[in-house]
């Protein structure tokens, strides 16, 4: 199975949240990994919320981003696939960071490890399996 991993999964994953155990499942025993190269500052950005806003320490918030980063196996160059993100997204009215996850799931007939909502129900209308939980 190939999965792509958005921050937000994986963002349950680092901080042992409700749904943290089924993605670690999922990400076990995929045979591979992947995100668009949007990931590594999604996650930072994250965690420097994270950081400003709650009581997580940056120490911890540091490890957390090397952890989310270890979670990816390959990356997605996101300028070869902008211009379909940007049609998907102008036809779903949604934001292109997620979209990108949605395009790079299609086209490797992967799974895709969400918590958010309202991608979960784009990437059904788009026929994308979902673990969302």
């Amino acid at each position: 199975m190939i999965a792509v991993l958005d921050a937000s999964a994986a963002i349950e994953v680092a901080l042992n949240n409700e749904y943290a155990a089924v993605f670690r499942e999922a990400l076990s025993t995929a045979d591979i990994v992947i995100a668009p190269d949007t990931y590594p500052s999604e996650i930072t950005n994250v965690f420097w919320k994270y950081a400003r806003f709650s009581e997580i320490e940056q120490a911890t918030c540091e490890k957390g981003i090397d952890y989310c980063l270890d979670l990816v196996d390959d990356y997605i160059v996101t300028k070869n696939i902008c211009r379909e993100v940007f049609l998907e997204s102008i036809n779903t009215r949604h934001s292109s960071y997620d979209v990108f996850y949605l395009v790079a799931a299609r086209r490797h007939n992967a799974v895709l490890l969400t918590r958010d909502k309202q991608m979960i129900q784009i990437a059904k209308e788009f026929k994308i399996k979902v673990l969302a939980e």
